[in-house]
Order: C-alpha cells, then structure tokens, then sequence
C-alpha cells in the first residue's frame, strides 16, 4: 500500500479512479450492511419503483469512494474524521462509476504530526454527465511514510544462486 505524507498534500491536488458496481457488491454491501431493502435485492419491487430497476446502497457507493482516498493516502491516514453525501442518482447494477476526489483545503495539527485534509467528491455513474453522489469527506493525515518494502532475497539478486 503506497502512502502520502501530509507534507506532500497541496489545495488542488486531484486523485480519482474508475470501478464497476456488480451483482456480487451489492449482494454482499446488503449481507454486510443488513440492508437488504427491496430497492437493493428485490427485482419484481424495484421495477415497480422510480427507478425501474435494482439499484445500489447508497453506502456501497459512498465505500468506494471513500476506498479511493484510503489506496492513496495509505499508511499516513490517522482517522476518517466526517463526511456530508448527497445522493443525486441511483447507481445501477452495471454501472461504470468515475470517482474524482480534490483537496479543498490543509489545516495543519501539529499534536499528531500532520494535518486535516478537507476533500470535495464526485462520482458519476454510467454517463459522464450523470452525477450520482456529492459528497465533502476529512481526514487526519500523518506526515509518515508507510513500512518500508522488503529486500529482494538473495537468490533473486544473483541468479546462480551464490548470494552475494
């Protein structure tokens, strides 16, 4: 898992991913979360509701969001400190999501070493121009990197197997 010290952190900075919302996650998000809401797991209720067609929780979404600043940030996240989402668009079985997360500001703590990040969230889902979720998230992040990497053993550095 790689790492982003807070000293690294700048206003502006973007980072972001593209996953796929599957059967299985929202299955399991419903056996997880015990939200298995006829919305999410029913097929004859949810074609008979607004949206027309099983959707996901709203949680999964905002969870892989969310998963996005956990794989880049890393080692150096201290705590997940609030969030405040709004839902605009159902997320379909299916769906392609574009995740985009920018710093909108840096409070700098020195009694942990680091700082709150301020980020502003985005996620589309199928169509570039259908925005499913808003959402404001801070973090606590440390100014620390993350363990270092293992050595390569020896038989990996030289071939014949002398070591060196």
């Amino acid at each position: 898992m790689q790492s982003c010290p807070y000293s690294q952190v700048r206003v502006g900075d973007r980072i972001g991913d593209i996953a796929s919302m599957t059967e299985w996650h929202i299955m399991t998000a419903a056996a997880l979360y015990n939200d298995a809401g006829p919305n999410h797991v029913n097929a004859q209720h949810a074609t008979s509701n607004r949206f027309g067609q099983r959707i996901a929780p709203g949680f999964l979404t905002t969870g892989l969001m969310m998963g996005v600043i956990g794989r880049h940030y890393g080692w150096s996240i201290e705590a997940f400190l609030e969030s405040h989402v709004r839902f605009l668009a159902p997320v379909n079985i299916g769906a392609l999501l574009n995740i985009l997360w920018e710093v909108t500001q840096l409070d700098v703590k020195e009694a942990f070493g680091g700082g709150i990040v301020t980020l502003k969230g985005w996620c589309w889902s199928g169509d570039p121009e259908r925005l499913a979720v808003d959402m404001d998230a801070k973090i606590a992040l440390n100014d620390r990197s993350g363990p270092p990497l293992h050595d390569v053993p020896y038989q990996l550095k030289d071939p014949g197997g002398r070591g060196s």
